[in-house]
């Protein structure tokens, strides 16, 4: 991970797609979109299973490797309904008890569709730890003091390579106290987001973290 301050907080990046809050050893993640397979499958599209367990695996990774005290989803944790199987509850039942810390969500609009979450897992509409809250949608950033964590858009760098071919990364985007999380989920896609002015990205090379200068953007919009 790289650190980074914003907004007087210390926050690393990883070249994962995840953030960790020093302050608090709160571990965020956005958009897994667990399930995401079988909602295709139940629709009639051959969709092999196996990003289920690839993406609990590396979270559970993260958190180890830095001593998370715990994990926040910041929401879209699964797809619909019909990907919540009883293959995936289990992955999650087995991965939670695993973990050994608390797991938690700030619910998103995928998660909204679900009556029942499992697992008895429950979800808020945002939490907040130390100064920094975390919520799912960037439209619901409103407060101008506080440094907030969303996920939801699923951000893409576009990067020039060349006059007329780009180079698209998964990447953090930070807005002025908006940092919205790249998806987490490997069974995901990814959205440029439109340029608004003194937008700054960061996108993963290798195992680094690194801001994209502006001079490399490609035109986003």
């Amino acid at each position: 991970m790289n650190r980074f301050d914003f907004h007087g907080h210390h926050v690393l990046l990883s070249a994962d797609g995840v953030v960790f809050l020093t302050e608090t050893s709160t571990l965020v993640a956005a958009d897994l979109h667990l399930g995401k397979s079988a909602v295709f499958r139940a629709n009639g599209l051959p969709v092999p299973e196996g990003d289920t367990s690839r993406d609990l695996q590396r979270l559970e990774q993260l958190a180890a490797e830095h001593q998370a005290a715990e994990i926040v989803i910041a929401g879209d944790l699964f797809h619909g309904t019909a990907g919540i199987t009883p293959e995936i509850t289990h992955e999650l039942d087995a991965f939670i008890r695993r973990i050994g810390i608390p797991f938690l969500l700030t619910g998103g609009n995928h998660d909204a569709k679900i009556a029942t979450l499992p697992c008895g897992l429950v979800s808020e509409p945002f939490m907040d730890r130390a100064g920094v809250r975390i919520l799912h949608d960037p439209a619901d950033s409103s407060d101008p003091g506080v440094l907030h964590l969303a996920g939801h858009w699923h951000p893409v760098a576009k990067i020039r390579d060349g006059k007329r071919t780009t180079l698209r990364l998964p990447c953090f985007l930070l807005r002025k106290n908006l940092l919205v999380l790249p998806s987490f989920g490997s069974f995901t896609g990814g959205a440029v987001v439109p340029d608004e002015a003194g937008d700054r990205l960061f996108v993963a090379l290798r195992d680094r973290v690194v801001e994209l200068p502006p001079e490399l953007r490609g035109k986003n919009g």
